[in-house]
């Protein structure tokens, strides 16, 4: 038998009724959140709507400060046959009434003329008038033999004391850059005269202003141009001109002049060291020449080819008479201890070697007194005879370190000559290098808007 109970229809009709309820409270909800949504999109339309009439109402203050910019229209947000909800929409902002005051118009007029004009003023220039110049560039580098066998020898330390040959790079930078080159390319190319004329853009142009103290040659820098690298030694050629292929006939025409200046000037010292050596050896030969010929007048005074022979003779004669003279004297010695002193032969013997010592003192007398032929003695005449003979040997010596040094000299100078040799060829770019039209316009206007910051800043100090 069954426990449940029978189901009241008033009960049933309550849940249904509830359920409906629900259901119509649910509905009412979501209308409402969808009507919440539609406000919200239609209030975010809106402020977009007048920020951008804002912007552009702004925008129109300054092109015509004096006008007053009318409110802007109200956007309808309320939606159409809606039915009520619990909670009220959002309110619409009120429009804002935006009204230029005369200072901001004078911003706005000062901006205009300080900023604004001298941008659009270069940009017309660097676009319209500039000339554009194409850019060759080349790389030289001046060698020698002798920097290549001290650099092969250098070791660490060449490294750190850089190249050897920055002088001769140097002295061709100075070249470059002087009005020596000036000069040669006008004769061969007429080239100043091309760059003073109606080819080149009127600032740009090379031109001789003596209010400003300017002249051509500080200017002709923005043509032709080089720079030196100190660690490798290389010397980098800058040339501009309006077309490529005048930029490279002047880079060939700069290195070849360049080249030519650099050759002489090593043929210069070349030049200089083989006429010092050859000045010294000249020097030598004529003091040979004069030794040469003092000591034949000396042999022709005393009469004499050399008189080192008759001292010679001399002092061989006197070392035999004294041999001689001992040899005597031994023998009377020897006769007094015989007892036969008083014999004739030892008298003779005596008498000799008195004799013997007499020729010896005429002998010595013949070096120191004075000749008869001459008025100096034979020991004077061998002094000078000697010193002559010395001074001639010198001579010879001097001619001999004179002949060497020279070789060497010239050996010297030969590895020592510089090599001018161009390691980039010139070449240039497919576009024009110059002028730098958006580098320039930034600096213009940064230096425009600085000045404009300036004014601003000293006119809001004096109110």
């Amino acid at each position: 038998m069954s426990n449940s109970k029978p189901i009241d229809p008033s009960e049933d009709e309550r849940i249904k009724a509830w359920r409906a309820e629900r259901a119509r409270i649910a509905e009412a909800d979501k209308a409402q959140r969808i009507l919440q949504k539609e406000m919200e999109r239609a209030h975010a339309n809106s402020v977009a709507s007048e920020s951008r009439e804002t912007a552009a109402m702004s925008l129109l203050s300054k092109a015509q400060p004096a006008a007053v910019q009318p409110p802007p229209p109200q956007l309808s947000t309320q939606p159409a046959a809606v039915p009520p909800v619990q909670s009220a929409p959002r309110a619409a902002p009120a429009p804002t009434r935006i009204v230029q005051t005369p200072a901001a118009r004078g911003h706005g007029r000062l901006f205009a003329a300080m900023v604004l004009a001298p941008v659009l003023l270069v940009a017309f220039y660097l676009i319209a008038i500039a000339t554009p110049l194409y850019e060759a560039r080349s790389v030289i580098a001046i060698t020698n033999s002798a920097e290549a066998g001290n650099a092969s020898r250098s070791g660490l330390l060449g490294g750190v004391q850089g190249p050897s040959n920055l002088s001769e790079v140097f002295r061709a930078h100075a070249y470059v850059e002087s009005q020596a080159l000036m000069d040669e390319l006008e004769t061969e190319l007429g080239l100043i005269s091309e760059f003073s004329g109606s080819t080149i853009d009127p600032i740009n142009r090379l031109r001789t202003i003596p209010a400003l103290s300017m002249t051509k040659k500080a200017r002709f820098d923005r043509y032709v141009q080089s720079s030196v690298d100190i660690q490798s030694g290389l010397l980098t050629l800058y040339v501009r001109a309006p077309s490529e292929e005048q930029a490279i006939a002047v880079s060939e025409a700069v290195l070849r002049h360049t080249e030519t200046q650099v050759r002489a000037l090593g043929q210069q010292v070349f030049d200089q060291r083989q006429a010092h050596t050859t000045s010294v050896r000249l020097a030598a030969e004529q003091q040979v020449a004069e030794a040469q010929a003092a000591l034949v007048a000396l042999q022709i005074k005393y009469q004499e080819v050399d008189p080192r022979n008759r001292v010679e003779s001399i002092y061989t004669t006197i070392k035999d008479l004294e041999a001689e003279a001992l040899r005597l004297n031994s023998e009377v010695q020897r006769a007094d201890i015989a007892g036969v002193g008083d014999s004739s032969q030892a008298r003779q013997n005596a008498a000799l070697e008195v004799r013997i010592r007499e020729q010896i003192a005429e002998q010595r007398a013949r070096l120191v007194a004075p000749d008869a032929s001459s008025a100096g003695s034979l020991n004077t005449l061998l002094m000078e005879y000697e010193l002559a003979t010395l001074e001639l040997g010198l001579a010879r010596d001097a001619v001999q370190t004179a002949l060497k040094a020279q070789a060497e000299a010239g050996q010297e100078a030969a590895l020592s000559r510089s090599l001018f040799q161009v390691v980039v060829p010139p070449r240039t770019a497919q576009t024009a290098t110059f002028p730098k039209i958006p580098g320039t316009l930034a600096l213009v206007f940064v230096l425009a808007l600085a000045a404009f910051s300036a004014v601003i800043m000293f006119r809001a100090a004096r109110t």
